[in-house]
Parts: C-alpha cells; structure tokens; sequence
C-alpha cells in the first residue's frame, strides 16, 4: 500500500493506536509520525488473501497467518507497521496484551506496487530486521510471477532468492514448506 501523508505533530504510540481504533484510513508509525496508507488494488488484495490461506492451511495448528488488519511492532524502532501478510509461530506476543499488535513475526510479508516498493525494499526492511524472531521476508510481484525473498541466516546476514515464473515453487526455509507460484497468484491476471 502507498504512503500517502504524514503528521507534522509527534505522538506517542498509545495516541497512535487510539487514532488507529476509530480512524477510517489505515496509518503506520514511526518514531512519533504517523503515516497514512492508501488502500491497495483488488490484484495485491487477492495475492495476500492467497499465501494468507496457503500459509494457514499448510501450517495449521503450528503458526498462525494474519492478513493486513494485522500490526507489527518494530519495538527498537518505535514503529508500528501492517505488512501485507504476517506469520506467527509459536506463542504469539502481543503488544501491551493487543490483540491487534503482534511483536514476534516469523515471516512478514509485502505485495510491491510502484508507489512503495523501494521503500518496501529498504527501509521498511531494515526496520523489520530489528525484530529478533524476524527471519524470512517476502517481496511479492503483482505484475509477473516473482517473488524476491530474503532469509536470516545464523550469522546474522541475509540470503537472498528470487522464485520467478508460474511453475516455479517458493520454499519457505522458516517452515519449511514449499508453495506452488501458482497458487500464491490464483484468480490474479498476469
């Protein structure tokens, strides 16, 4: 989703998250700003209902998949953001005992569009990968099958693959899954 504005006023994360219960846009949150979000395209809607349910089906019982209503908590970065598609495994740890914020993501998830992609691929990264449980991250294509995808690895540095094409698979080295490109991009024109 595209960054449309942000607040010259700072706020802290309680006023932010009391804005968020009632607000009719979506924000982000960061170091005091809050950053309105502009809603996405039916095409990157689909792709997250997509590897929500293919994500919930193939892990059930073992991690829990929560599409875009969803936020995460980059605690060190004094941020709040909803990626497209988050994944839980284990015991979930909720901000503040929110059910609206989770602070220990696996997997995280964005579907690129033009409007945020680099920031998607930079900054919004970098601030997640101060997450300690954050492990894999998925950049997803709305355009043509593509997927680049990035895995922490024990050092602390991070692989980086790309799954390209519709009969490609995408495994997932966090849970050790493998998902048919196919699926991800269901009922979506390429």
């Amino acid at each position: 989703m595209a960054q449309i504005s942000h607040t010259q006023k700072r706020y802290t994360p309680q006023e932010f998250l009391d804005r968020e219960e009632t607000a009719e846009q979506r924000s982000e949150y960061i170091d005091g700003h809050i950053y309105g979000m502009a809603g996405g395209t039916a095409t990157h809607i689909q792709i997250s209902f997509n590897l929500t349910k293919l994500l919930t089906e193939k892990l059930r019982g073992k991690c829990r998949a929560y599409q875009s209503e969803m936020k995460v908590r980059v605690e060190r970065e004094n941020a709040f953001y909803y990626p497209d598609v988050t994944l839980v495994c284990g015991e979930q740890k909720f901000y503040r005992g929110r059910q609206d914020v989770v602070e220990n993501p696996l997997l995280l998830v964005e579907v690129l569009s033009d409007s945020t992609k680099e920031y998607d691929k930079n900054d919004k990264f970098f601030s997640y990968q101060k997450i300690d449980t954050f492990t894999e991250y998925l950049l997803v294509s709305q355009d043509k099958y593509a997927i680049q995808q990035y895995i922490r690895q024990a050092d602390g540095n991070w692989k980086i693959k790309a799954t390209i094409g519709a009969d490609s698979e995408l495994y997932l080295e966090s849970v050790d899954i493998t998902v048919p490109m196919r699926e991800v991009y269901d009922l979506v024109e390429i």
